[in-house]
């Protein structure tokens, strides 16, 4: 990968990570309109307000770890800019449509589906979740 090329992966990290964190986290009891409420009156908005909490939840959870793995992949564009784009498990490239899309990949697809055999795997009946 040419340095132009690393330049433009380095922006792009650079935009995704300024967007996260201009976000910031998101509230954890987002349907909370009084500061001073505890609890919840009725069970469906119990269930409401815990779902909202496990989404909010998660999404910081994802946000954080995304962060996590832009600043890597930063540090490696400064340190060791020939690795940047290279899998760190088999060695081959991380074919540029890949990294357009996730620039702080650290695998290539192929690899990323070995390590994480579960990820993304298409569900074929309404059941097959057990």
């Amino acid at each position: 990968m040419d340095e132009t090329r690393r330049r433009g992966f380095a922006k792009l990290l650079a935009d995704r990570k300024a967007r996260l964190l201009a976000d910031g986290p998101q509230k954890i009891e987002p349907n909370r309109r009084d500061e001073a409420a505890v609890g919840v009156a009725d069970e469906d908005e119990q269930a409401l307000s815990e779902m909202l909490q496990t989404l909010a939840s998660t999404r910081n959870r994802d946000s954080a770890r995304e962060l996590g793995l832009i600043d890597r992949a930063l540090r490696k564009l400064t340190e060791e800019p020939e690795e940047f784009g290279v899998c760190e498990d088999c060695g081959d490239d991380i074919p540029t449509k890949r990294l357009e899309v996730m620039p702080f990949a650290q695998y290539c697809a192929e690899c990323q589906a070995a390590l994480d055999p579960k990820r993304n795997v298409a569900r074929t009946k309404v059941t097959d979740y057990q």
